[in-house]
């Protein structure tokens, strides 16, 4: 390149030396394509194509198809043609995903998103608004309030109630436990004595709070469940008295509806009543559980009382990820999450979507869900939790009839816990067994389950909150098990 060229690559340059005068210099060529680029013309039919191809995976056989030799490297420095780039994606990413959709995908809590949510995910990007201040997204705001009092309303939070949506159930027990913390604080508390009370079948995502709010890990005190992930009757208030007598102050009970070894929703009476006398905050843990509010409003009547509430849309509401919610009794609990800057959260605004939030660049996340909501309304979105908890319990009445198999504990929720019985094997042979039965339905596509730790032992996992799943999909997903087990059983 020559000299001309290399000083024509320079933004600025100084002309005058004494003056320090700056002069833009000579602009570089910009090839005209990369311009239109950012046209959405461009990709009207291509969005059309990939979604047909997408759509056009979905009656595959099985849920998954394992990858075997992918390479998905980023070398050269020229670009692909869009046709190129989307037959690389079909070919690699799509072909080899998850399908959601399929009714025998029953590892994790991923379910089938919404037709009205994938679209809501396209213009949401077409539109790229950042919900972070009114100059950038003027109605973020108030499609957040609109669909955070809708789900504080299923809650049965009142007047005074609020809160915000996060990335998902981490983010959400994070600030849970952030603002409980301020409070405690607030209260004169010694840091070094406070102390998180939670069951043993408690979420990680709380180990990861206590110790980014510099508790520690030993914050945390576990009471012990039994052998089916179950909480003992009185079991909380006497640990919680206990570390009373030691000088430790329990400032935070967090009470799980919806367990993620085993779906198990905790009696949140016995927290509140901990909390209570403990002038603790309590927080439920309800991002699996939330769904209750709309399939049993009856169970949770008592949830209004909470001190706060996390609940992740994309996992009961078919929100495609990733849209959590943290909801406060009372809102004002959040203006401990109040900051400004001098370029923008200058002043206190209900109309800035950032204000008292912990993220600043956010995703318009509440146009989906906002979406979502006003396309099924309370009584669509009933209907098919309903259905999705009609399914556990025939999953759970097949486990209980099938030689072989144990059911764990009657499901709260939509997940089904289970183990194979194998008498003439040892507990640690018996575990290994469920691995290896586990591990080999999932590289074979068939059938996707997962494997957790129950009663001190492993066991199988379903999550059925897939409405599409029908009832011969969980007589075939049985049979997949009984084969594999008998399949893996002669090999140790």
């Amino acid at each position: 390149m020559c000299a001309e060229n290399t000083a024509a690559r320079r933004i600025m340059s100084v002309t005058q030396e004494g003056a320090g005068v700056l002069t833009a210099a000579a602009e570089e060529p910009l090839d005209p394509w990369l311009l239109g680029l950012f046209s959405l013309s461009g990709v009207q039919a291509a969005s059309r194509t990939l979604l047909e191809f997408v759509e056009a995976e979905v009656p595959r056989r099985s849920p998954f198809t394992p990858p075997k030799a992918v390479s998905l490297e980023l070398s050269g420095d020229e670009g692909a043609k869009l046709d190129d780039v989307l037959a690389e994606v079909c070919d690699t990413f799509v072909r080899h995903a998850v399908d959601t959709r399929h009714p025998l995908s029953m590892a994790h809590m991923v379910p089938p998103p919404l037709g009205i949510s994938v679209l809501a995910d396209l213009l949401i990007g077409a539109t790229n608004q950042c919900a972070f201040i009114y100059e950038e997204a003027p109605l973020a705001a108030t499609l957040e309030r609109q669909v955070v009092d809708w789900l504080c309303a299923r809650v049965g939070y009142g007047a005074g109630a609020g809160g915000m949506l996060t990335s998902g159930g981490t983010m959400s027990n994070l600030l849970a436990v952030h603002l409980a913390r301020e409070r405690a604080l607030q209260e004169g508390r010694d840091l070094t004595a406070l102390r998180i009370v939670a069951s043993d079948q408690v979420h990680v995502s709380l180990d990861k709070a206590a110790s980014l709010a510099g508790l520690g890990h030993d914050a945390i005190v576990r009471v012990p469940t039994d052998v089916t992930g179950r909480l003992r009757d009185g079991a909380v208030c006497r640990l919680a008295d206990e570390l009373a007598s030691k000088d430790l102050h329990p400032f935070l009970f967090i009470c799980t509806a919806g367990t993620a070894n085993a779906g198990v929703v905790e009696p949140l009476p016995e927290f509140l009543a901990s909390a209570r006398s403990h002038g603790a905050w309590c927080h439920m843990d309800a991002a699996l559980g939330g769904m209750l509010t709309l399939t049993d409003p009856v169970a949770t009547s008592d949830w209004y009382q909470a001190d706060s509430v996390s609940w992740d849309p994309h996992k009961t509401l078919y929100a495609s990820y990733a849209v959590g919610s943290l909801l406060l009794r009372n809102d004002h609990e959040s203006d401990r999450l109040r900051f400004h800057a001098e370029y923008a959260l200058k002043r206190d605004s209900d109309q800035d979507a950032g204000d008292r939030r912990l993220e600043g660049s956010r995703r318009l996340e509440a146009l989906k869900l906002w979406m979502c909501i006003r396309h099924l309304g309370t009584a669509g979105y009933t209907q098919i939790l309903r259905r999705a908890r009609e399914r556990t319990t025939s999953f759970a009445e097949r486990i209980h009839k099938a030689p072989g198999l144990e059911l764990v504990t009657e499901p709260d929720t939509t997940v089904v816990c289970f183990r194979l019985v194998q008498p003439g094997l040892s507990q640690r042979d018996v575990d290994l067994l469920h691995e290896r039965v586990q591990q080999a339905l999932f590289h074979s596509g068939r059938l996707l389950l997962s494997t957790t730790r129950v009663g001190g032992s492993t066991v199988l996992r379903a999550v059925l909150l897939n409405p599409l799943v029908g009832l011969e999909d969980l007589d075939e997903a049985l049979q997949h098990v009984t084969q594999e087990t008998a399949r893996q059983a002669a090999l140790l």
